[in-house]
């Protein structure tokens, strides 16, 4: 028990050394989540999420790396973190893509060990972030898309896509590019769209 308890030098570099990976992660996180994603998307909840599992799979894979464990107990570790997903709504694919990013971080800040040097995992945090911050700008530019429910089911119809920008406009302040109807009920004569507009 005592042995349990006690920390040797071997220990104390351990910790060291992750406390250090520790903030290196939080750092690059940091960027990643708040000076790149939340800077132009502004969602707290996802924010939070991406955070929580950047720092989660740091700490299992810092950990896992750490001790000597069977194959078939990583992998199915791995398959378990693997099949988690949103549930509680439809989670968009940019979203899904900071998500993953996140992810990618934390394994790549718990993998600076003597084998691979901090100065290896610096240039891949810099890649990462700068290519994650190039593509968004290429790709995905000044919109953003939303799901919306709209009760105006009129101004759907084709020749109505002036009045119906407009109306979204006035009601929510977007200012629209285009609107595609995702669903249509009948009974309660509306419509839910994906709606994508200018930031």
């Amino acid at each position: 028990m005592s042995s349990f308890l006690s920390f040797g030098e071997h220990d104390w570099t351990f910790v060291g050394a992750l406390a250090v990976r520790f903030v290196f992660n939080i750092i690059f996180a940091y960027i990643l989540i708040c000076k790149i994603y939340a800077k132009e998307h502004r969602v707290r909840e996802y924010s939070f999420s991406f955070f929580v599992s950047n720092i989660l799979i740091f700490l299992v894979t810092s950990l896992m790396a750490s001790v000597k464990m069977k194959t078939g107990f990583a992998f199915g570790l791995f398959a378990i973190l693997s099949i988690l997903r949103f549930r509680t709504e439809q989670i968009q694919f940019r979203e899904m893509t900071f998500l993953f990013a996140a992810i990618i971080l934390g394994v790549i800040n718990s993998l600076a060990t003597e084998e691979l040097s901090l100065a290896s995992v610096f240039l891949a945090n810099i890649l990462l972030c700068l290519g994650t911050l190039v593509c968004e700008k290429t790709f995905i530019g000044t919109t953003d898309s939303i799901i919306l429910v709209y009760d105006n089911t009129k101004l759907l119809a084709k020749d109505k896509r002036e009045e119906l920008h407009q109306d979204i406009k006035n009601r929510f302040g977007y200012d629209v590019l285009k609107v595609v109807i995702n669903e249509m009920n009948y009974l309660t004569d509306s419509a839910k769209v994906r709606l994508i507009y200018k930031r």
